[in-house]
C-alpha cells in the first residue's frame, strides 16, 4: 500500500510492518518475523520493482518481528544492512535480548522458523543523513533504536504504535525516561505521517499530538 512521498506499507507481513522507500533509492526498512522474504519479494514483483534492486535494509531495531527475515532478503538483493551501532550487538547475537525478549525467537520458531542473525551490518549514528533520511536515535524501547525521518514524515519503528498514536508498553521497554525523550524529539519536529512498526499508518493531527504531550507529561511528574 503506498502511503505518501514514494513510502509504501508492504502489505501481508506478519509480525511488524515492512516499509519500502522508493525514489532515487530503494530502501526496505525492517523485514518482519521470520519467513517473511516471499511476502516481501511478492508484493515488490506486484509494484515493478525487482527485489535484487533493493540497495539497502534498514533496521529500526532488534525485536525479532522486526529483523526476522532480514538475511533472507539480504539474499536477494545482496545490499548492505544498517542499524544503529548501539543494536548491532544485539541484532548478531553477541548480546542477550532484553528482558523477555530474549525468548521470543524460541517462541516464535515452531509456527514462523528459525530467526538467523546477519553477520555483516553496517553502524547507523544520529543525525547522519541516509539516503535523504535523516537517521533519529530514539532509545528507551531498545537501546539503539532508531527513527527515520525526512519531510515530515517520520518512520517510527517500536517508538509509537500506530492509530491512537500512543507509546510502546511498558512491559516492552527497555528504559522508560529514554523513551520519553525519544518520543519528545520526534513530536518536536513538523510531522505529517507517523509510520509505525505496529498499528497503521497514522496521518499527523494536533489531537493526539496534544494528547500525546499531555501523556509525556504527566509521566514525567
Amino acid at each position: 500500500m503506498l502511503v505518501t512521498d514514494g513510502v509504501h506499507m508492504i502489505e501481508g507481513v506478519k509480525g511488524a510492518h515492512s516499509y519500502l522507500v522508493t525514489g532515487s533509492h530503494l530502501i526496505l526498512v525492517d523485514t518482519g518475523l521470520p519467513g517473511q522474504e516471499h511476502q516481501i519479494c511478492n508484493y515488490l514483483s506486484a509494484i515493478g520493482i525487482d527485489p535484487a534492486t533493493i540497495e539497502g535494509i534498514v533496521l529500526t531495531h532488534f525485536d525479532v518481528d522486526h529483523v526476522g527475515s532480514v538475511v533472507a532478503m539480504q539474499r536477494f538483493s545482496k545490499c548492505p544492512i544498517y542499524a544503529h551501532a548501539l543494536e548491532i550487538p544485539y541484532i548478531q547475537g553477541q548480546k542477550k535480548r532484553l528482558g523477555i525478549k530474549q525468548w521470543l525467537p524460541m517462541v516464535t520458531r515452531p509456527v514462523c522458523g528459525k530467526l538467523i542473525p546477519p553477520t555483516d551490518l553496517r553502524p547507523l549514528v544520529d543525525g547522519e543523513l541516509f539516503e535523504e533520511w535523516e537517521i533519529i536515535h530514539t532509545p528507551g524501547h531498545t537501546p539503539g533504536h532508531i527513527t527515520l525521518y525526512r519531510n515530515g514524515i517520520a518512520i517510527v519503528g517500536d517508538l509509537f504504535q500506530g492509530g491512537e498514536i500512543r507509546l510502546a508498553p511498558s512491559y516492552l521497554t527497555w528504559n522508560a525516561d529514554k523513551l520519553k525523550e525519544s518520543a519528545q524529539a520526534v513530536i518536536e519536529r513538523p510531522l505529517r505521517w507517523i509510520l509505525p512498526g505496529h498499528g497503521p499508518a497514522t496521518p499527523a493531527a494536533s489531537h493526539w499530538l496534544d494528547k500525546l504531550q499531555k501523556t509525556l507529561r504527566s509521566r514525567s511528574r
